[in-house]
């Protein structure tokens, strides 16, 4: 069994963090983590993960609360290679989302 984390910066002020255990080729399991850098803080702003055994989406907003939303794949190989591929092509649409909504909240 071999774990692997890594960081990546796809942007400034912007990071994904993925840690995933592999065993003979096969996924165990993994959380990849988007993140945003709002001031001197690092938000979660979008995680995909396989905690509660099954693999998932939590859509993280800045009140704490989340949106958990079960992955529709046939294993965690394909639902890992999904989440790294949905991070890379909209980590800019996610993060706009979460600073609108930061906003919103700060405008109250």
């Amino acid at each position: 069994m071999t774990e692997t984390a890594f960081e990546a910066l796809l942007d400034d002020g912007i990071l994904v963090r993925m840690r995933f255990t592999r065993e003979r080729g096969r996924i165990l399991s993994f959380v990849v983590q988007l993140e945003r850098l709002i001031g001197e803080k690092w938000f979660p702003v979008i995680r995909y993960d396989t905690a509660h055994d099954f693999a998932h989406c939590d859509i993280l907003r800045p009140d704490g609360t989340q949106d958990k939303r079960p992955m529709q794949v046939s294993d965690f190989n394909e639902a890992l290679t999904y989440a790294q591929q949905d991070i890379q092509d909209n980590f800019r649409r996610y993060c706009t989302r979460f600073e609108e909504e930061l906003n919103e909240r700060s405008n109250c």
